[in-house]
Parts: structure tokens; sequence; C-alpha cells
């Protein structure tokens, strides 16, 4: 089924709610993640079409523009496209909306890997392209966040089971959460998000354990994860306050 724009609703519950009575940042991630996955099993382009060709897709990067959160109860609802590509990158954007308003906007950077060998993998642009939106596309970009070696180590993280996604590695929506626990409570409580941006550089999985740094850049807060194993940086993340 060829639907370009794909829209899809949910109910902020239990399930994605925070400790302020509204839709949680994590659980934002994990309706996008959903909505994504949705879609692109529509298109013939989900897991279980690229598992049959031996490939997998793997979140490269992501930015996030956010004004004001869901509450408890509210419908959100979640439009979501594809880019044209050219390249080995495969762009998707959303746009977020409740209570009859836009309240964000996000875009999304994907690779094609081999699933046996984690090595980027050609896909065919002709098929993709031809279910992608042409028009209405947004103007936001994930940038490139270069990894700096003058962070200070805030946290420690050992990799559990209940991390990982269909892939056997770190879901990346857990390293937004680790990024939150790695705060003060008073911090997070006066925390207003309203850009978040990631790179996932190196995969990690079960028994690794990640130290989170954190610094300052730019009037952003800026965090990444190493291995503790061999200091390889697996995320470099920015998050701007409103």
């Amino acid at each position: 089924m060829t639907v370009p724009v794909w829209t899809q609703t949910y109910e902020v519950n239990t399930i994605v709610l925070d400790d302020r009575k509204r839709l949680g940042f994590v659980g934002l991630l994990n309706l996008l993640q959903d909505a994504a996955w949705i879609h692109a099993r529509a298109l013939g382009w989900g897991y279980e079409d690229l598992i049959r060709r031996g490939t997998i897709w793997v979140l490269a990067r992501q930015k996030v523009l956010m004004d004001g959160r869901p509450l408890w109860g509210d419908t959100v609802t979640i439009r979501t496209w594809g880019r044209p590509a050219s390249g080995a990158i495969a762009v998707r954007e959303y746009e977020i909306a409740a209570g009859g308003r836009k309240l964000g906007e996000c875009t999304t950077s994907w690779l094609i890997l081999d699933a046996a060998t984690r090595r980027p993998h050609k896909f065919d642009h002709a098929a993709f392209n031809q279910v992608c939106r042409t028009d209405g596309l947004l103007a936001i970009e994930a940038r490139k966040i270069t990894p700096r070696d003058d962070l200070k180590a805030v946290d420690s993280i050992r990799v559990r089971n209940s991390d990982l996604d269909v892939n056997g590695h770190v879901n990346n929506t857990r390293y937004a959460q680790w990024i939150l626990d790695s705060m003060a409570p008073e911090e997070l409580a006066a925390l207003e998000i309203a850009d978040y941006e990631v790179n996932f550089l190196a995969e990690t999985r079960v028994g690794d354990t990640i130290v989170i740094e954190r610094g300052e850049a730019d009037g952003a807060l800026q965090f990444q994860g190493r291995r503790e194993a061999d200091a390889k940086p697996a995320f470099a993340a920015a998050i701007c306050a409103a």
C-alpha cells in the first residue's frame, strides 16, 4: 500500500507518561519509532521485508524540536514520511500535533546495513523514492555532532537485556533515557527540552559498560557515551532547553 504520508494516533496513557502527567520525552521517541516502523511495513520497507533481504534499518541521526508536550489523556497525532534518497542515507520526517496544534517536528537519518556483517548496504533508490513525499518537506536536518575529549564523566551504565531491540543492539530510545537518568532529579524536573539532537556512532550490546560524559557547547548541554572497553564513542547528543 503506497501512502507517502502516514498518520498515526496515540493516547497519552500510563505507558508513555512521565512524572508530570504528560507525554514523557522517551515516550515521545518511542511513539515516533513506532509510527516509522508501521509506515515502513505498509510501504514494503519494514523490518520483515529487509530481513528477507539480509539487511536491517539502523538509525544514524535524529533531531527533535518541541514546543510543549501533550498531557495525560490527550490524543497525539504523528504524521510521517520519507524524503527521496540519493546517497547512503534515507531520511524520514515527522510532525507531532495534539489538541489541534502542531507541537513539534523531527527528522531522522537511517542506514541500511548487512544484517550479518553490520556494514552499509546499497539500496534501490528508484524503488524507495517511489514511496516518498516530494512536497511539504521539513526545513530541519540532523547535523553531525563531533565527539569531544574534554567532557566530564557523570554516570556509568551497564547494558542489560531490556535495553536491546529486535536487531540485538541497544535501542535508540535507551540512549535518551540514559542521558536523562544521568541528571539530578531537581535539574530534570526543571528541564523543558526544546531541541534534542543525537548521533549514533557505534553499536552497544549486553555486557558493555557505557560511560556517560557531559559538558556544554553553544548554549546546549552536550552528552556522549563511550564504551569503557575501548573508549570508542557510542553516541553524541545535544539538548537545548526552552
